[in-house]
């Protein structure tokens, strides 16, 4: 994840910079160096970082010259994250003060909200959670106290009647083999959504994990169901959070 996390305090110092910019130029971080950094990384491709642990990683730079040297704007002023899916808990590392592969982000010192929109925050017993639980373990709480958190999920693709796709996300978020009651956006399970106890919490019904896309194989049954939902970025959904965030720049 140290990559996504350089790319997201990249676009945090842009906006920093310039409060009224409309767009994020991109960090210098090709496909080669991508191939490069995926195929070097300790452990090897199998094992990355060499170890299931991230207090383990080794301090590692990602290539990118715009990654080598971050800036630091220390204007005291902060911005706002909107966070969907994954992005949700990676958000989390970066706004703690934890090592992760050899840097501390301390994105709270820039960072007043975050919206997780989507997002799996449930600890589930696997190694996709393991940064979740170093998060945890190292910082003490979910969040820092300077950051106000709005976590938003939806009802809609219960399990039972759902795809082998959202059957497989379910389970890999947390929930238990054959509980077919449990509900969620058809990729994050609603409990998982909302599982991070000190955000406030919005439940939406009948809106799907991401917007309509081509698919094949396991995921075509999953986009086939979202040709008749908005999405959490669709306007009219956007009306139903967005509120919240403006008023989180008011206090």
């Amino acid at each position: 994840m140290r990559p996504i996390l350089e790319r997201i305090d990249f676009a945090v110092n842009q906006v920093l910079e310039d409060l009224n910019t409309t767009s994020i130029s991109p960090p210098s971080y090709t496909l080669q160096d991508f191939l490069v950094d995926f195929l070097t990384n300790p452990g090897g491709i199998l094992k990355v970082g060499g170890t299931d642990d991230p207090a383990d990683y080794p301090a590692l730079t990602p290539r990118g010259d715009d990654f080598a040297s971050p800036a630091s704007p220390g204007s005291g002023r902060r911005v706002a994250l909107v966070a969907h899916s994954a992005a949700g808990w990676i958000s989390r590392v970066y706004l703690s003060g934890v090592n992760y592969g050899g840097r501390s982000f301390k994105g709270s010192k820039k960072v007043h909200s975050l919206v997780c929109l989507g997002s799996p925050h449930f600890v589930a017993e696997n190694l996709v959670f393991k940064s979740l639980q170093y998060l945890e373990r190292e910082e003490g709480s979910a969040l820092p106290a300077r950051v106000r958190c709005l976590c938003v999920g939806a009802k809609g693709a219960v399990l039972s009647k759902a795809s082998d796709m959202t059957r497989g996300a379910y389970e890999l978020c947390g929930a238990m083999p054959g509980d077919d009651d449990v509900d969620g956006d058809g990729m994050t399970p609603l409990f998982s959504a909302i599982a991070l106890d000190s955000a406030d919490k919005m439940v939406l019904e009948n809106v799907s994990h991401a917007p309509v896309y081509p698919a094949f194989g396991p995921s075509a049954k999953l986009a086939e169901e979202r040709l008749t939902k908005p999405w959490y970025g669709s306007p009219e959904i956007l009306k139903k959070w967005f509120p919240w965030l403006k008023a989180s720049t008011m206090d």
